[in-house]
């Protein structure tokens, strides 16, 4: 192969496609900025999977942050559940906080086609179970002052460590509600970082863990009953992206 052809065709850097208008901002970290970007893509069937993710440090609040735009789309039906602004943060000897943001024109419930659904699900694995009630309750309050009913439950498939999550489930496209909840669990996990005890040697390998190896295999298996083909591997070097911010 000529030289010249394998510089100028080989695989050239790529831009995101991510149409800004679409994203929302950072919620207000002091000192937060950009310090990496991803594309990480899969295709199955006749589902594509395409992630862009994000990657922010604050040195001076000790925050990295991860966030992530994601569509999962069947390219015949037109299905799909697409993540707007998932977050994930976390603060050395702390717990990690994960926040799940979905548009989707399926029901989470039935798998069939439905109109346009915005859900958001924050979680907050391995927090001390005497001050996890600071995050929620801050949450919680929140969401409420701004007109979002909440719910806070239990998944019963994920291990003990987990603990509950707050959820939010609008109608159509609403994506102010992702932000005003973005910006409440940043808030929310300030104030239990501010009040909680720091565990310099806090081990996040669990939650790396159960993300990596067994949530990877349990959404492969949401997607196909969604009607949408994501592979294991997929999901796997998603999650992948996404608790490295743990190290």
């Amino acid at each position: 192969m000529e030289e010249d052809y394998f510089i100028k065709h080989y695989l050239k850097p790529s831009a995101s496609g991510l149409d800004k208008e679409c994203t929302l901002p950072l919620p207000a970290i002091p000192g937060l900025k950009k310090s990496g970007s991803f594309i990480v893509q899969g295709s199955l069937d006749k589902t594509v999977s395409t992630n862009i993710i994000a990657k922010h440090v604050s040195d001076s609040a000790g925050i990295r942050c991860v966030e992530v735009y994601k569509n999962t789309e069947d390219e015949v039906t037109g299905r799909f559940i697409r993540l707007v602004g998932t977050l994930s943060l976390v603060k050395k000897g702390y717990p990690f906080l994960f926040l799940d943001a979905a548009v989707s024109n399926i029901s989470f419930t039935t798998g069939q086609t439905e109109g346009l659904s915005t859900r958001v699900a924050i979680h907050l694995p391995q927090a001390d179970s005497s001050m996890r009630n600071i995050f929620f309750d801050t949450l919680a309050a929140q969401a409420e002052s701004a007109g979002l009913t909440s719910t806070t439950r239990v998944i019963e498939s994920m291990p003990d460590f987990w603990g509950p999550l707050l959820s939010v489930h609008r109608e159509g496209i609403t994506l102010d509600a992702v932000r005003t909840l973005r910006d409440g669990a940043w808030k929310a996990y300030e104030r239990y970082c501010s009040q909680a005890k720091d565990n310099p040697d806090f081990d996040y390998i669990p939650v790396q863990h159960q993300m990596i190896l067994k949530t990877s295999q349990a959404e492969h298996h949401f997607f196909k009953k969604m009607g949408l083909a994501v592979a294991a591997e997929a999901q796997a070097a998603f999650f992948s992206v996404l608790a490295a911010n743990l190290c």
